[in-house]
């Protein structure tokens, strides 16, 4: 198997969420989540909080995230209102509690989540050696996602054993601080990576880091991947 050959090469985020299956799957689980967390009468107190923000934000300048290249208007409305969702829960239960449903939510389920729209293992097993050919497909992606606006990446090292790239811009966090406050964007976003991705790589064979993010207050959000000892050599399917 070649490397692109994948599901979703060279496919930035904006094709991962136009995927229908995809986005039923989120939305379900999302939606489930939520209701464990706060019960139905405080998701309905939610709904209408987060359709108020969003109603507000949809009428605020974009022009700013036009000129860096995001054109897509049905992604903006939904990163407004994914983000509008974060305010409300923020308003409703103060920034730290709403941080906490956030965290036990991508805490149990953004592993599953993300691994049903990414290759598994096995996949990037199948193209020779793993960690290389997750390297390739994380460049495509990333590519892909400058060209859409998304993102502005550095390549900080790549080499055979350690891969870094840095993300110096970000349309999350520009969402976010366009909302008030830019952290609202690390439980709603980042945290994700954080909650799946260390065992994701495990699973490879390689090791995920991070030190800082953008939401943060960090310069760049850092991705660091490294070759575990022991796993240099091409797994063959």
């Amino acid at each position: 198997m070649k490397v692109e050959d994948l599901k979703y090469y060279g496919k930035g985020f904006m094709d991962i969420m136009s995927d229908p299956g995809f986005m039923k799957r989120a939305s379900k689980l999302v939606m489930r989540e939520f209701r464990r967390e706060l019960g139905l009468i405080g998701m309905l107190k939610m709904g209408w909080r987060m359709r108020k923000e969003a109603k507000r934000m949809k009428n605020h300048d974009w022009s700013r995230l036009r000129e860096r290249g995001l054109t897509d208007q049905g992604f903006l409305d939904w990163l407004i209102e994914s983000m509008a969702v974060m305010k409300a829960l923020a308003d409703m239960l103060g920034m730290e509690r709403a941080s906490e449903v956030y965290r036990r939510i991508w805490d149990r389920k953004a592993y599953d989540l993300m691994t049903s729209g990414f290759p598994s293992v096995e996949e990037f097993n199948a193209c020779g050696d793993a960690f290389k050919s997750f390297k390739e497909y994380m460049k495509a992606g990333n590519a892909a996602n400058e060209r859409a606006g998304l993102h502005e990446i550095e390549i900080a090292e790549d080499t055979d054993d350690v891969f870094v790239c840095n993300y110096k811009y970000c349309v999350f966090r520009e969402v976010a601080n366009e909302f008030g406050d830019p952290y609202l964007c690390y439980p709603a976003s980042c945290y994700s990576d954080e909650a799946w991705m260390p065992r994701f790589a495990t699973e490879g064979g390689w090791e995920f880091k991070r030190t800082g993010t953008l939401a943060t207050g960090a310069p760049v959000c850092d991705f660091r991947f490294e070759r575990l000892p022991g796993n240099d050599e091409p797994k063959k399917s």
